[in-house]
This record gives C-alpha cells, structure tokens and sequence, in this order.
C-alpha cells in the first residue's frame, strides 16, 4: 500500500517540475531536471518496495509466521531513529555547513547501523562529507551552506 501511494506522489511531484516554466537562459536541463529525476528515483524505489512486500508476504505465507509483530515493530523503530538523524541534520546544516553536517550525518548512520567506532568509520564520514559537497559544488554549481565556521575562518 506505501508503496503504491510513494509512486502516486512520485508521478504527481514528477507532473508538477514538468510544469516549471522554462526560461531563454536555462541550460538543456533546466530548473525542472533535477525534481524530475528525484522523482523518477522515488518511483523506481517504490517499485521494488512493493516487489520486496510480494517476495516477503509469499515467504511468511510458506511458514515465517512468528515473530512477525516484533518484527514490525523493530522495523518502525529502526526507520524513526534514521528520520530522527535526518531531522537533526537538518537542524545542524546550516550552523556547521554541509560538508561537515553531511559528515557527522555519515557517521551518526553508520554508528546507528551498529558500525563499530574504527578508523574506517571517521574516513568514511569525511570523504564523504568532502565527495558529497564537492559534487554539489563542482559537479552541479549548487552553492552549499558553509555554516558558521568559514565565518570564524575567514572564508566567506
């Protein structure tokens, strides 16, 4: 059922960056290509949720009845604890800046996923918070937040 109406609100969102009006001075993708590629993405990902009900739903028909309550409820808490880490990125953003909000947002994932405190961990958290900004930056000329550290450095 989620998943049908994620792929309802994935071609609704998809119609309406459709419908940006196109200027003289935007490029081949324009103001609509990215939300409409977001879209896209939420679609196909709704798609193979529902696939993975079908193949989930079959198997617990096949006798994986038990422990299906707890399950759930494991499953809810899991996903409220990762929007928890979202909502506080969001919060943090644009007080740190992006490079290292994503950064911390990384690591804060990893160590909720049960990734043990290691040298892989921080590295992965900081190239990532530096490959994410730069193709944003580079990549898509999208300025992101620099957060109030550049202001204590000199850099804005």
């Amino acid at each position: 059922m989620a998943g049908l109406l994620l792929i309802v609100l994935g071609v609704v969102y998809y119609r309406a960056a459709d419908a940006l009006p196109r200027s003289l001075v935007s490029d081949r993708v324009g103001a609509s290509g990215f939300p409409k590629l977001l879209a896209l993405v939420l679609i196909i990902f709704s798609g193979i949720l529902i696939i993975q009900t079908i193949i989930r739903k079959v198997a617990q028909e096949a006798g994986e009845e038990e422990g299906r309550a707890k399950k759930t409820w494991q499953d809810f808490a899991q996903a409220a604890g990762m929007l928890g880490l979202g909502i506080g990125y969001l919060i943090i953003v644009t007080r740190v800046g992006y490079m290292l909000g994503i950064a911390l947002l990384i690591g804060a994932a990893l160590r909720y996923q049960r990734e043990p405190f290691s040298v892989k961990l921080f590295v992965t958290a900081i190239l990532g918070g530096i490959l994410f900004w730069a193709f944003f930056v580079f990549a898509l000329k999208t300025p992101m937040p620099s957060g109030q550290w550049a202001a204590l450095l000199g850099w804005r």
